[in-house]
C-alpha cells in the first residue's frame, strides 16, 4: 500500500488526481491526507510520513518551497504546478517528478512509475533472475569474476556473485560479501572501476563500491542525496550515502 498526501489548495484539482490516482492503482494507494496550505503541509508532516506527496507550488498561503525551509522532508515529492520555471528548484527537494497542469492519467501513470523503481520494486524483484540477465548482456564483455582476499591469516577467492560491496578505509580496501564475512582486498576503488560491470556496480562515494544485489532499502538523505541500506549490513555501513555530485548518475544506473 502506497500511503499518499495531496498538498493542493484548489479542491476540484485535488479530488480530480484522487480519482487519478485511486484508478490506476486500485487497492494499491491511500490517500491519507488533503492539505490546503502551508501552515496545513508544516504541522501535518512534522508529525506524519507518508510514503510519497504529490505538491501543488503555488498554494494560497504561498510558495510550497517554503515548506522544505522550515522542515527537513525526507519524503519523495511529485510536484505539480501550471508553471515550468521552478523544474530545477523542485528538483533539490526530494522530487521524483515535475507535472505541468493539467495533468492527465498518463502524467501522473509515468510520475508513478518512477517512484516505484526508486522506492518500491526492491520488494518484489527476483534478484538471482535480474542477476542472471544482466549477465546475459554482458556477453562478450571481460570483467574481473574472482577475487583472493585474505581473513587472518586465510586466503580465499570469492565469485563476483558472492561480493556484495567494497570499502575503502585509509589505506586498506575491504570487500564485504553476501556470506557476512568483511575481507581485505589487495587494491584500490580506482582500479576495481574498469574491473567490475558497470551494469552490476556502482561507485556511490569516494569509499563505497556497491552491488545492486547488496542494496536492500533506499532513503533520500540530507542535501537531496541518497542513504542506501546495504545487506549484509555491517556497521561501516553508516556511510553507504550516494554524494550528491553521484546522485543523478545513480538514479539512471537503477533504472537502466
Amino acid at each position: 500500500m502506497i500511503r499518499i498526501v495531496i498538498v493542493e489548495d484548489e479542491q476540484l484539482a485535488a479530488r480530480e488526481l484522487e480519482k487519478m490516482l485511486l484508478t490506476l492503482r486500485p487497492n494499491r494507494i491511500k490517500i491519507e491526507a488533503h492539505l490546503e496550505n502551508i501552515e496545513q503541509a508544516v504541522r501535518y508532516l512534522s508529525k506524519n510520513k507518508p510514503d510519497l506527496i504529490f505538491m501543488d507550488i503555488h498554494l494560497g498561503d504561498g510558495n510550497s518551497f517554503e515548506i522544505f525551509d522550515r522542515l527537513d522532508v525526507t519524503t519523495p515529492v511529485i510536484f505539480t504546478t501550471a508553471y515550468d520555471q521552478y523544474a530545477i528548484q523542485a528538483f533539490k527537494h526530494c522530487s521524483v517528478d515535475y507535472l505541468l497542469k493539467p495533468m492527465d492519467c498518463d502524467d501522473v501513470e509515468i510520475a508513478l512509475e518512477k517512484f516505484e523503481k526508486l522506492f518500491q520494486e526492491k520488494e518484489t524483484l527476483d534478484f538471482n533472475a535480474l542477476h542472471k540477465s544482466l549477465n546475459n548482456l554482458m556477453t562478450g564483455e571481460q570483467y574481473q569474476e574472482r577475487f583472493l582476499v585474505s581473513r587472518g591469516d586465510r586466503l580465499s577467492s570469492l565469485e563476483v556473485e558472492q561480493v556484495a560491496y567494497f570499502m575503502a578505509e585509509g589505506k586498506a580496501l575491504y570487500l564485504f560479501g553476501f556470506d557476512g564475512n568483511r575481507y581485505l582486498f589487495d587494491g584500490t576503488l580506482s582500479s576495481l572501476e574498469n574491473k567490475l560491470s558497470p551494469k552490476l556496480f556502482f561507485r556511490i562515494n569516494r569509499k563505497f563500491m556497491v552491488s545492486y544485489q547488496a542494496i536492500n532499502e533506499m532513503h533520500y538523505y540530507s542535501k537531496n542525496r541518497i542513504k542506501l541500506i546495504l545487506s549484509p549490513n555491517h556497521a561501516e555501513c553508516i556511510d553507504a550515502i550516494v554524494s550528491q555530485d553521484r546522485c543523478a548518475d545513480f538514479k539512471k544506473w537503477l533504472n537502466q
